[in-house]
């Protein structure tokens, strides 16, 4: 997914060179010359791809969440330090069943309505409900559970599980999760196009799977105090956000003062460094793990051939391609910073042994897709090459984000193998655990239609503990599931978000949030 210094997609780095520009792992960025930001203060910043609907419940992919959080508020944040700060809950309690939110006073919807407590239960009650086959329900409230949310009075909202579920309030900060007001929710179909939230701004126009343009909220004054927010400068009138896949075209934008704000997983953004007026905030946004499609039909069905594929598979080489090596390996499925990643897991990997790949692989047909997200997707040809290497007859199909998650979601099962990219927002081992297990698509998010009920019952169990107890199912988890060839973690992909043109804004996660950029004069 990135062996040449060209484009990139969704976790980006972007820039180009000169002196020295100022970099950080987390937290803020802002820059006061460069190309300027555009004339009645508008701000334009890159997607990555095409939206697939403004409706929160309804988002997957990397573009969607950036636009929701434009739009929809949730009830809790996670800050770039990894806490979590208030959203429209200004506190809350929690237990393994279930956690209470208190409402922030004085929030309203975009056409006038004041929130309450009841709004925020039918907004939940609706993404909670199967039927809505929100893509990530199972990584709010655990694979088979349900949900119900009550308002206990007038600033109260309550979520009960059936099952215990220790994602939950974490699990809330999603995008997906934000607010929809009553009258988006009158209207399902209208969300497709148009915002009904309490989120700073507003769907204006679009140009489909080109640009989409959101207007400030002049009384937008709640929002999550991010402890790195700017502390100068307006927030802009006007948020465009601008498809542009190729991160030598962003490049190219920025220093025509086209583009303020871009995100880049290549060294395309090199050439600004040191140049005065583009700040760079550079973070870990994706975990990359090889996924087995494991239903009837396909050759990954079979244990053999999923431990072959892994052994034809160099991951020094797929973690040079995707993140020109900037990444770390990972033998569990998210980065080592995060709760209960178990190193001793690193001996279950299998050794890269192209020989013994052979034996198992010679003739088989390997079907292979993937997104262009990292480095145009030169990760996909890598498998391609290696497979080949190893006698398999493969084939390999790389999309944009939009299509490649469009076509994982959908339960076409017109594919054996993917290079899955997560942008793990809420850095939780259980989140990405949450795409083998469960029931597949369309019904759940087991991508691979993963059968392992050792790993179903450690999940399960870890996601009703706490502490040790938690982690030490977790591990059990992963061990079955590495023990089964069921993944193959790969590494982490960074990236490089870059503001120039007076731009300022808050990071998490390599994701620009929206609501905090400010541009100073």
């Amino acid at each position: 997914m990135r062996i040449k210094p060209r484009s990139r997609a969704a976790l980006a780095v972007a820039v180009a060179a000169v002196m020295t520009v100022s970099t950080a792992c987390s937290g803020s960025s802002s820059s006061k010359s460069g190309g300027g930001a555009g004339g009645n203060g508008t701000v334009t910043m890159h997607l990555d791809g095409p939206l697939t609907s403004y409706d929160p419940a309804k988002g997957s992919s990397f573009q969607d969440a950036v636009a929701i959080w434009s739009m929809y508020d949730p009830l809790v944040d996670f800050d770039s330090d990894g806490k979590l700060v208030p959203g429209l809950a200004t506190s809350w309690t929690s237990t393994p069943t279930s956690a209470t939110f208190k409402l922030r006073d004085g929030v309203s919807c975009s056409d006038g309505t004041k929130l309450t407590s009841q709004m925020v239960v039918d907004s939940l009650s609706r993404f909670m409900n199967p039927k809505t086959a929100a893509p990530f329900l199972s990584l709010v409230i655990g694979g088979k559970n349900t949900a119900k949310v009550t308002a206990p009075d007038a600033s109260t909202v309550k979520v009960t599980l059936q099952k215990p579920w220790s994602g939950l309030v974490p699990g809330l900060t999603a995008p997906y999760t934000g607010i929809i007001c009553p009258a988006g929710l009158k209207n399902p179909s209208d969300l497709l196009t148009k915002s009904y939230g309490t989120g700073p701004y507003v769907a204006a126009s679009q140009v489909s799977g080109a640009s989409y343009t959101m207007t400030r909220r002049a009384n937008y004054t709640w929002g999550p105090k991010f402890s790195k927010a700017p502390t100068t400068g307006n927030p802009p009138k006007t948020l465009v956000l601008k498809v542009v896949q190729d991160e030598s075209t962003r490049a190219n934008l920025m220093s025509t003062g086209k583009l303020q704000i871009a995100t880049y997983g290549s060294d395309a953004w090199n050439r600004f460094k040191g140049q005065q007026g583009y700040n760079v905030v550079s973070e870990a946004q994706s975990d990359t793990w090889l996924m087995f499609n494991e239903n009837k039909g396909h050759p990954t069905a079979n244990k053999n051939v999923r431990k072959a594929i892994s052994q034809a598979l160099n991951r020094d080489m797929i973690n040079k391609i995707q993140s020109f090596g900037s990444g770390q390996l990972i033998s569990n499925l998210g980065e080592s910073s995060y709760e209960c990643y178990d190193p001793s897991l690193d001996s279950l990997i299998p050794t890269f042994d192209t020989a013994a790949a052979s034996a198992t692989l010679k003739g088989v047909k390997i079907r292979i897709i993937g997104t262009n997200l990292l480095a145009g997707g030169d990760a996909n040809g890598y498998l391609l090459s290696a497979l080949k290497a190893a006698g398999a007859d493969a084939s390999v199909t790389t999309m944009n984000n939009e299509t490649w998650v469009g076509d994982l979601f959908s339960g076409k099962n017109d594919w054996d193998i993917t290079i899955l990219v997560l942008g793990n927002t809420i850095s939780s081992l259980l989140e990405a655990g949450g795409f083998e297990v469960g029931a597949a698509p369309p019904a759940g998010q087991n991508l691979g239609g993963v059968q392992n009920p050792e790993a179903d019952a450690a999940f399960a169990e870890a996601g009703a503990k706490e502490g040790a107890a938690k982690c030490a199912a977790m591990s059990k988890f992963q061990k079955s599931l590495l023990t089964n060839n069921d993944v193959l973690p790969i590494a982490t992909a960074p990236v490089n978000t870059l503001f120039t043109g007076g731009t300022s804004g808050v990071v998490v996660k390599g994701f620009v949030q929206p609501g905090t950029i400010r541009v100073s004069k």
